[in-house]
């Protein structure tokens, strides 16, 4: 796991690209999996915010059940919403987020989910490619100098660029 301590992001993560995510990728990614995600799990959990568009649509295909975590930089303990009263316990979790960078996320969300004695696998729509990087159970590659620019950023659809278009 890369030792990211700081709030600033690590030095290899400067972005020469910026690629604009397509719903038509996010469904791509939940058609390819949602099969086995089925087979494999009880509960998804979407990590707050980014998981949740990609989570919804998992839950909707799969008809599994939806709970939510908060982990980041600024609150650093992995938590679900509805307190550690209600957390899941025994279940098969599939915990959902837009992108794995660092790893950062999923290795402290995934140990908190264990801890409560579930077992745990990790879906992102993409990750990024480098040395010591976390590899999600469920996610599509992207290079480390892409950053990506998800369909639920925009204020409105007339936002978005056409189709194909790489700024």
């Amino acid at each position: 796991m890369l030792n990211i301590s700081s709030e600033q992001p690590p030095d290899w993560m400067q972005f020469s690209r910026t690629a604009h995510v397509r719903w038509d990728d996010i469904d791509a990614m939940v058609e390819r999996t949602h099969a086995s995600i089925r087979a494999e799990c009880t509960l998804l959990v979407a990590v707050l915010r980014a998981g949740s568009p990609i989570a919804a649509l998992l839950a909707r295909k799969t008809g599994l059940p939806l709970d939510y975590l908060l982990c980041n930089r600024i609150n650093p303990q992995p938590h679900f919403i509805d307190g550690a009263a209600r957390a899941p316990h025994g279940h098969s979790i599939l915990l959902v987020d837009d992108v794995c960078g660092s790893g950062w996320t999923f290795e402290r969300t995934k140990a908190y989910c264990e801890s409560l004695g579930n077992r745990v696998k990790t879906l992102s729509v993409y990750r990024c490619e480098g040395p010591e990087m976390y590899v999600p159970d469920y996610s599509m590659p992207m290079d480390k100098g892409t950053y990506l620019r998800w369909p639920w950023e925009y204020q409105r659809e007339s936002e978005m660029p056409e189709e194909g278009m790489v700024a």
